[in-house]
């Protein structure tokens, strides 16, 4: 399969070739990229104290990239303290969320996907990505992407999580059934 990167040129390529009427070109393009459909089972959901595990092994630093994430709690709470200059909306609806939601944000990636046979929960499996990273690997192989995992360098930075209790506190509180089970995690 083409890096993921290539996509752009090869998805053209095939185009003209159809366009100009070459379908034999075409389909050799296609062939190239061609991704069979396959069956997912459905992914158990990973404890929340599982997560937080990985997270603090990895210092909430993002695998792929390197960049610091947050601990993904706080942003609903930045945006309940300060509504006008950081808008928050539970589904990230563009315009209505802060961007640093988007491209800040922890979360808990699998390196080999568990679509492609990777251990869903184990943690050995597990790492520490920010949301981008994590939106563009989807169910895709650090090979098929020329990828490799950035090593665990000690760090003082623990993604605010340190501060999600007091935050919480001074956002009153609000009655989310998450929020416990991320408290009751944290301890």
């Amino acid at each position: 399969m083409a890096n993921r990167d290539d996509y752009p040129e090869v998805i053209a390529a095939i185009v003209a070739c159809l366009v100009s009427g070459d379908h034999a070109g075409a389909d050799r393009g296609m062939a190239a990229i061609a991704y069979a459909r396959r069956t997912v089972v459905k992914r158990p959901e990973i404890p929340p104290r599982l997560k937080i595990r990985v997270f603090r092994r990895d210092y909430w630093i993002c695998r792929y990239c390197g960049r610091q994430a947050i601990f993904y709690p706080v942003m609903p709470l930045l945006g309940i303290l300060f509504p006008e200059h950081f808008p928050y909306h539970s589904n990230w609806k563009g315009g209505q969320t802060h961007p640093a939601v988007a491209s800040c944000t922890a979360v808990i990636d699998h390196v080999v996907p568990g679509s492609g046979g990777g251990a869903w929960l184990e943690e050995s499996n597990l790492v520490t990505a920010c949301w981008p990273c994590n939106a563009t690997k989807g169910d895709l192989g650090l090979d098929q992407l020329s990828w490799q995992l950035k090593a665990v360098e000690e760090s003082p930075w623990d993604g605010l999580s340190g501060f999600y209790p007091a935050l919480w506190e001074l956002a009153g509180k609000p009655a989310n059934e998450a929020h416990p089970r991320w408290l009751r995690a944290l301890t």
